[in-house]
């Protein structure tokens, strides 16, 4: 069997969990979470709010430690629900393409929203403790976002799509003709 991975990104609170439940009704893959990995690997139960105050370099060694473990050998399909960048201690810190490629993604998704839904999911969520920005904030999160998932995908040589929450269909597509 040929497992493919695909890193699905975007900023906290954009939808990609509510996104991939929706696409989990087309296509079958294995979700699985970036934060519920590092738990995982750290054999603890932590806030995933708290995740980002944390060391990034040992989170994301973590991760890809979690990631091992969970992943269904069964899976044809995995999809790491996750961040590029972390708006942590200090400020915003990047993902290493080391980890993407640690993790084997054969492909990165990345989501975009208007910043308003994405201002609106985080303040509708009232189980998570999310630091508040403005839209401005936002904006530039995601866009600092969509260039550091395009730098990874580039520097791995592997696809690259950029996805709205309108087109559930076309990621069931590329995740399909990997």
């Amino acid at each position: 069997m040929n497992q493919r991975t695909i890193a699905f990104v975007g900023i906290l609170g954009v939808g990609k969990s509510t996104f991939l439940r929706s696409a989990a009704k087309m296509i079958a893959f294995q979700h699985l979470t970036a934060g519920s990995l590092i738990c995982r690997a750290r054999e603890s139960v932590h806030v995933h709010d708290l995740l980002r105050l944390q060391n990034l370099e040992e989170n994301q060694r973590l991760l890809v430690a979690g990631f091992q473990m969970a992943k269904a050998s069964t899976s044809q399909l995995v999809v790491m629900d996750g961040h590029v960048i972390v708006d942590g201690a200090d400020g915003l810190q990047a993902i290493s393409s080391n980890v993407f490629a640690a993790l084997g993604a054969d492909a990165i998704g990345h989501l975009e929203a208007e910043p308003v839904r994405i201002l609106t999911n985080r303040e509708g969520e009232k189980s998570r403790d999310r630091s508040r920005l403005t839209l401005s904030q936002l904006a530039d999160h995601q866009s600092r976002s969509l260039d550091a998932a395009s730098t990874i995908a580039l520097s791995l040589s592997i696809p690259f799509k950029l996805l709205t929450y309108e087109q559930i269909d076309e990621f069931c597509s590329f995740a399909t003709s990997l």
